[in-house]
């Protein structure tokens, strides 16, 4: 199976690398208190829609656990989580 002729197995070290990326790069410059909620979002939620998607793209790829109907959720899951990053961040100073 592919996307745009590309295997979900490429997109999937795609978005694992993107992940990756994502552990180092964080808007710290956002007024928030360390410890606080806002302050775990804006800190990993950005990460985890990446790992959300690879999740799908590699149980897609892989036909494993339910298949293509469980990716659909697992990525409406990365949905959710990055609308919930982009709410806090929109909302931080």
């Amino acid at each position: 199976m592919n996307l745009f002729g590309i295997p979900y197995t490429l997109w999937g070290i795609a978005a694992l690398a993107t992940a990756v990326l994502w552990v180092f790069i964080w808007p710290r410059k956002k007024n928030v208190k360390p410890g606080s909620l806002a302050y775990f979002i804006l800190r990993w939620f950005h990460t985890l829609v990446w790992l959300f998607l690879a999740a799908a793209a590699f149980i897609t790829s892989f036909d494993i656990l339910g298949g293509q109907n469980t990716a659909q959720l697992v990525a409406f899951m990365g949905l959710i989580t990055y609308l919930v990053f982009m709410a806090t961040v929109v909302t931080m100073k």
